[in-house]
């Protein structure tokens, strides 16, 4: 470490100590500052609201409100980056400062944030904890409150599917409005989600009986009502094959749409409308009807981005143009939104992570310009440094390892989203070349090929940004990505999976598109040209810190005598990022040199895995 670090270090403790604060007013007034300037410049959030959390520390009898505020805003930062855990230790801190009843209408805030963050997490039994807990802070008569902690309790319910609790909450959060002047139209939204559990449960009668209560007294019922009333009728009946009247459902649930002010409604509610009512011409083989809602639900989308809502329109573009292959321009039309989706997406992934690193490089050169100036004007405090040096000398190498840890991680999975960027777009270029030249040959065969393609796109998209991902999740990718090449070549090979020391549901998660382009350079590789059949056999064996794979093919096997990795991007990246992740990149042998009367070659390497998404 250089000289330069100690007086930068010795310089900074220094003014921490002229500028100590002397009291519990003075830290009030300070804290106060902390957090009033972490919300007028984003890029210091974190560091003024970490010295709010020092100056906590020291001054423990600080109001609860000060300490709660504080958390609650870490809570709501690191929410923002999507650092998880984090967010959701600060927002639960947060709660942790409310007493026996409820102080002030902040800690509504509180709890709700705690309740979002475990929400988004698929953490359920935290978020009953969480509303627990404000549950018991109400007051009998505080009814808002009680709509609001209702709501909470039969939305985690809902997203667990236990529709019984569902309805139960439902139930009391009609109650509770019942003592609110002016809620009638809430509490008629509230029968028509009851209506959707009760049909969850298999309870159609009762689902219908509640929808028909509205619909007796439809002409005292808003617009926004009258659309949701449609829309439930239309989804049920739809679910139930009466395709005819989901349709007319649909269509009169759009038209009150229509009719609710446009500062109520948001573009996502039309395009699911309009998503719905092509399904329902899809299901009644009225394909132009169903182009044209869905090309409505398309643009709509496009607006705001709904990436669920995306993938559901361009894979029913993908059916209609299967179905309708007559015209072979629908057909390349769908097949060109979904790779200009999938480029997008990466696209914009990389532009916010380049934005993010020119940021950080800004931030750091400041830091540093900042530090040299202090260096500079406090060169005459050198010689108290020798009193502090060994303890300095102690804590510059902890944090220097700590720094190059972090450095080390951050470059890994750097390098591993430039690997899905370069594995993705590989394998969709391939597949979309290979439909181009089936459709031009067999039609019939091409049709087959896509429908088995649209089932593995489906799964590519939604696992493209994940950094991680459950293993029986690939397990999945690579059948379905198995019966798409028996399609294009049937019976020229068979393909086995081999467990071992874990099985195909193990709640395990790894890095997805790692196996799949080693299957695929067998295919294509190592069994072309052979005159018998082929055999492919995938083996995973699961150890402590990484599984072990080896793929092991009866092909031509290597055209040369070295074993180098092939020289492709795809493979190189793989390599490099195994070899950083697990200290073993890919190994490949050639089988004749283990046993001359073998053909084939065998590829082995390590992939890492995590017990949890966010660990």
């Amino acid at each position: 470490m250089s000289k330069r670090f100690f007086f930068v270090v010795f310089i900074l403790l220094c003014l921490a100590c002229n500028d100590q604060v002397k009291d519990s007013s003075q830290a009030k007034s300070n804290l106060i500052e902390l957090q009033q300037k972490s919300t007028k410049n984003q890029d210091s959030t974190y560091y003024f609201l970490k010295k709010g959390i020092e100056l906590i520390k020291l001054f423990p009898e600080l109001s609860d409100s000060l300490k709660a505020e504080n958390n609650y805003a870490l809570g709501s930062y690191f929410y923002a980056k999507g650092v998880m855990d984090s967010a959701a230790h600060y927002s639960h801190k947060a709660t942790d400062f409310s007493a026996d009843s409820l102080q002030y209408d902040r800690e509504i805030d509180y709890f709700y944030q705690s309740w979002y963050v475990y929400y988004s997490q698929g953490k359920y039994g935290d978020c009953i904890s969480i509303v627990d807990k404000l549950e018991s802070l109400l007051d009998d008569k505080d009814y808002n409150n009680q709509v609001f902690v209702n709501y909470l309790y039969e939305n985690t319910y809902k997203a667990n599917e236990d529709f019984k609790q569902a309805i139960l909450y439902n139930k009391k959060q009609i109650n509770a409005y019942s003592n609110i002047p002016n809620t009638v139209p809430s509490i008629r939204e509230a029968v028509i989600f009851q209506s959707e559990y009760e049909y969850q449960l298999k309870n159609k009668k009762r689902a219908y009986k509640l929808l028909d209560s509205l619909l007796n007294i439809e002409s005292r019922l808003n617009e926004t009502t009258k659309y949701n009333l449609y829309n439930r009728y239309g989804i049920q009946t739809f679910d139930e094959k009466k395709f005819k009247s989901s349709l007319d459902f649909f269509i009169r649930s759009l038209s009150h749409l229509k009719k609710v002010p446009k500062n109520r409604t948001s573009a996502d509610q039309k395009a699911r409308l309009y998503y719905n009512i092509s399904e329902a011409y899809f299901a009644l083989k009225k394909y132009n009807k169903a182009y044209t809602y869905l090309d409505s639900a398309f643009y709509l989308n496009s607006k705001n981005g709904n990436e669920t809502v995306l993938r559901s329109i361009l894979q029913k573009q993908l059916e209609l143009a299967v179905v309708t292959d007559k015209d072979p321009t629908k057909l390349s039309n769908s097949l060109d939104s979904i790779f200009n989706y999938q480029k997008d997406q990466y696209t914009k992934k990389y532009k916010e992570d380049l934005v993010a690193l020119e940021k950080a490089l800004k931030k750091e050169n400041e830091i540093l310009a900042e530090k040299k100036d202090i260096e500079i004007k406090s060169i005459t405090r050198l010689f108290t440094l020798i009193i502090i040096v060994s303890i300095l000398i102690i804590l510059s190498i902890f944090f220097y390892r700590q720094r190059m840890y972090k450095v080390k991680k951050q470059s890994l999975q750097m390098q591993q989203r430039l690997l899905r960027s370069q594995m993705n777009p590989h394998f969709t270029f391939n597949t979309l070349y290979t439909i181009q030249n089936l459709i031009k040959d067999t039609p019939l065969k091409a049709k087959n090929y896509l429908i088995k393609f649209s089932r593995l796109l489906r799964l590519i998209l939604e696992n493209s940004t994940q950094n991680y991902v459950l293993f029986k999740d690939e397990l999945k990718a690579l059948k379905e990505y198995y019966a798409l090449q028996q399609v294009r070549f049937p019976d020229k090979f068979e393909f086995y999976i081999q467990l071992n020391n874990l099985e195909e549901d193990s709640f395990i998660f790894i890095p997805p598109m790692l196996i799949q382009p080693m299957i695929e350079n067998s295919i294509e590789h190592g069994f072309n040209g052979i005159n018998y059949k082929g055999k492919l056999v995938l083996t995973l064996t699961q150890k402590k810190s990484f599984l072990e794979c080896k793929i092991e093919d009866n092909g031509r096997g290597l055209q040369s005598e070295s074993s180098d990795i092939k020289k492709s991007t795809s493979l190189e990246l793989i390599h490099d990022y195994l070899k950083k992740s697990t200290g073993k990149g890919i190994q490949i042998t050639d089988k004749d040199s283990l046993d001359i009367n073998e053909t084939g070659v065998i590829v082995s390497f390590k992939i890492p895995f995590k017990l949890t998404k966010n660990d």
